[in-house]
């Protein structure tokens, strides 16, 4: 029988998630399905997989939950140290766990401590932690204990392949705010023999490249998996997201045309680099070459947070 809190959390993963709604994966149904099984109001999870697998997008399904309550991650500072702001309604995410100290890690297990939760990342599962010696025992016998999520490599999932590339394809368009784009028959056949050796996120990156460089609505394997000029893309990446924009504005005085483009440009690059660093800020500023702070407020100004 599933309790009225597991019945919320069902609820609020199946229909409140674009990525759930989107994308139709077997991996990600049967993740959903083990998660509203679950109470999650105060549970451990260890989400473990290859580098470039899903992780982010399973912790987007479980923090949903728990918004607008504090989340917090977990930096290399904080892990050494102390747990901040320990508290009730806390959700942690620790990006980090080969580092965090044994002492900091079991006060998650501190049983008087009431609605605290955490999801652990890793690109390794424990055991292979501590047999390479990056973690203590104790730490490991502590992660043993706590439910764990496996995201097998993407070429070892071919049945979840197209469904992901739809998604992302989906996910490009919204953003840039242009047509779909879809994949031709030979695309597909394409996707399904390449290895992914860096699983979803090096597919989001070869089909973000085409969808902004294809002048045509189906991408072919060329698209994909051709040889593209980086100067060319940000051209044809501006043109996309501004080109209207600037045809709207030139024949008007005084359009503020320079701080509007600028914005734009300024908030997709913050975003597309956000993705890329698993949204770090803090690896973000240092890809931008931009104060934390200052990448923070713009982030705010944005509604990118």
């Amino acid at each position: 029988m599933i309790s009225s809190s597991e019945s919320l959390i069902k609820h609020d993963i199946r229909t409140h998630n674009p990525f759930i709604k989107t994308c139709k994966t077997t991996f990600i149904q049967s993740v959903i399905n083990e998660l509203s099984k679950l109470n999650l109001e105060n549970s451990l999870i260890f989400i473990w997989g290859e580098k470039g697998t899903e992780k982010e997008e399973i912790i987007k399904i479980i923090v949903k939950k728990y918004l607008p309550c504090s989340v917090i991650e977990l930096t290399d500072a904080f892990s050494k140290k102390k747990l901040p702001f320990l508290g009730t309604n806390t959700f942690y995410i620790i990006k980090n766990v080969e580092n965090i100290e044994p002492s900091i890690l079991a006060l998650f297990f501190n049983n008087s401590i009431k609605f605290i939760s955490a999801i652990f990342l890793s690109d390794n599962e424990p055991e292979e932690l501590y047999r390479q010696g990056k973690i203590t025992y104790e730490t490991y016998n502590l992660l043993s204990k706590v439910y764990k999520i496996f995201i097998p490599p993407l070429r070892e999932r071919k049945n979840d392949i197209i469904p992901l590339a739809n998604y992302f394809l989906d996910e490009i368009s919204r953003f840039l705010n242009q047509k779909p784009k879809e994949l031709s028959k030979e695309a597909k056949e394409a996707l399904l023999e390449y290895q992914w050796v860096e699983n979803a996120h090096q597919l989001k990156q070869y089909l973000t490249k085409a969808f902004l460089l294809a002048k045509h609505q189906k991408l072919t394997p060329k698209d994909i998996f051709g040889e593209h000029n980086d100067k060319l893309s940000i051209r044809n990446f501006l043109e996309l997201k501004i080109g209207k924009l600037i045809k709207d504005f030139a024949n008007i005085e005084n359009s503020n045309l320079y701080d509007t483009v600028i914005q734009e440009v300024e908030k997709a690059l913050f975003s597309l680099v956000l993705d890329e660093t698993g949204q770090n800020q803090l690896k973000a500023s240092k890809v931008l070459g931009i104060n934390r702070n200052t990448l923070s407020k713009k982030l705010k100004i944005y509604n990118l947070i």
